[in-house]
């Protein structure tokens, strides 16, 4: 195991943010024949974008001796781990919006958040940020669940409506 640093954990935490957008916005391409599910994917991948600039924002305020403190071993080896499969990948596997959907509870129930939060908690300035990226990325994560859009709140409506490729 390599001696990452907190500025490495930064890196991978990024990264991990952009994936999930570009996977959100595979998932609006592939469901575009569904506007409100396409809609909601793309809001999706658009604040995954800004997770992945808040990051950058906050390790942009940290100074060198903190960026360069050991990492948690653990949460580096869970993103290195998160990333090995590709939004291609994971786009790949969907066949229909019930899998898309299923998907992103998983993703946002994931260690990202997880890693998210970590970084929030222990880096964050001050604790009118940390409380407001903390409420900013709970409120994310539930929002696959609350606010899905009305026509597609059945499991069956979503196993109906087929995943388009080539989009």
């Amino acid at each position: 195991m390599t001696n990452a640093t907190i500025a490495d954990l930064f890196e991978l935490s990024i990264t991990l943010e952009q994936t999930a957008e570009m996977f959100y916005r595979g998932l609006a391409a592939r469901f575009a024949h569904a506007p409100e599910a396409a809609a909601f994917w793309k809001n999706y991948a658009d604040e995954e974008a800004g997770h992945a600039r808040w990051l950058e924002d906050l390790r942009a305020q940290l100074d060198e001796s903190k960026l360069r403190q050991p990492a948690n071993a653990a949460l580096v080896e869970s993103a290195r781990r998160l990333l090995r499969k590709t939004p291609e990948e994971a786009l790949a596997g969907i066949t229909n919006l019930e899998e898309a959907y299923q998907t992103a509870v998983e993703t946002e129930n994931s260690e990202t958040n997880t890693i998210f939060e970590f970084l929030i908690t222990d880096y964050a300035l001050t604790n009118r940020s940390k409380d407001f990226l903390r409420a900013q990325l709970h409120d994310h994560a539930d929002k696959v669940s609350r606010e899905f859009p009305s026509a597609f709140q059945s499991r069956m409506t979503r196993l109906e409506v087929k995943a388009r490729t080539g989009a």
